[in-house]
């Protein structure tokens, strides 16, 4: 990505969701929607917030 158009400046947000994933994904097994302390919204909520982060930052 660093290569890419903008560089690392233009892919920090992008980065910084998929940390948050990573993080989550680190705790372990999904615990389910509703457990408390669940990952769900770190993995999940991520991923989606980081796919409308690629429809509005296009790299063609």
């Amino acid at each position: 990505m660093n290569a890419d158009k903008g560089g690392p400046e233009y892919w920090s947000e992008a980065y910084a969701l998929i940390n948050i994933m990573e993080k989550g994904v680190g705790v372990g097994e999904d615990k389910g929607a509703t457990a408390i302390g669940t990952n769900r919204p770190d993995v999940l909520g991520s991923a989606h917030d980081l796919s409308d982060w690629r429809d509005e930052h296009p790299v063609a």
